[in-house]
């Protein structure tokens, strides 16, 4: 998982499975230990295939040394994911210092190396990985500049900074900063390929607010620059508990198919 975690082929499922791995520790303390149990259901062209993975969440946060370092390991019926990441306290915020992620599911795989180079203020990037239906091959080996007065998360760094109130809000309450991914072309459809595939900084925004049907704290997000398989029209959603981490984490995507990521303490 990714801001960079697995599946560029299957990017449906890469952005909400590094989403349920960050924010399992109290961030406000100075060292902090934790293991999480994680349930990803996906459904697949109405339901036609369905998948259940079950993983845990080991996380180490050391305040005082400047530290963290996530894993997690998941498998079910045709689905497995491992995703490992390690990251340091700079200015105050919570940056990734590499991600390493592998996905398979009904034997396609995807791959995905990110490692941040802040002395060169580089990133380079590696991923690998099939399209879901007709498992064509997509490649991207690429280094990127991080440009001048930038933060740059990964989804981990990311929601650590926003659990341990490090991500600050813009003046209309958004909290945008900016993650590493494959380029996607306008209109990329779930099995096309870009002939000269690239990385790209694109900004990861969440809009929190308060739902008071259910009286919890939620936050949406357009999953569009991240995945062929999101729709415009319907965002993905995390609905937290009351100590501020995810309870559960939902997204419907074209072609009938949808996302659910429970979360539970171990």
């Amino acid at each position: 998982m990714m801001s960079s975690p697995p599946l560029g082929r299957r990017q449906f499922l890469t952005l909400p499975l590094a989403l349920l791995l960050a924010p399992w520790g109290a961030v406000a303390a100075e060292t902090v230990t934790r293991r999480g149990l994680y349930a990803v259901d996906v459904g697949i062209l109405y339901g036609l295939l369905t998948f259940r993975l079950n993983g845990t969440i080991d996380e180490s946060l050391d305040r005082d040394a400047g530290r963290y370092e996530v894993s997690a390991v998941g498998e079910g019926s045709g689905i497995a994911n491992r995703v490992d990441s390690n990251g340091r306290l700079a200015g105050g915020r919570w940056a990734p210092l590499r991600t390493t992620s592998w996905f398979q599911v009904r034997g396609r795989e995807s791959r995905s190396d990110v490692i941040y180079d802040y002395a060169h203020r580089t990133i380079e990037y590696h991923f690998r990985g099939e399209t879901f239906f007709l498992r064509r091959v997509r490649i991207v080996d690429d280094r990127l500049p991080i440009p001048d007065g930038v933060h740059v998360d990964d989804v981990l760094s990311a929601f650590f900074n926003l659990v341990g109130g490090d991500w600050t809000p813009r003046a209309d309450g958004v909290h945008q900063t900016w993650v590493v991914r494959r380029r996607k072309r306008d209109a990329e459809g779930p099995d096309d390929v870009d002939p000269q595939p690239r990385a790209e900084l694109a900004p990861l925004e969440l809009k929190l607010e308060t739902d008071a049907t259910i009286g919890k704290r939620v936050a949406s997000f357009d999953m569009t620059r991240f995945s062929s398989w999101a729709r415009q029209d319907r965002p993905a959603r995390i609905v937290f508990r009351d100590d501020g981490r995810p309870e559960t984490i939902t997204s419907s995507m074209i072609l009938g198919s949808s996302v659910t990521i429970r979360l539970e303490d171990a």
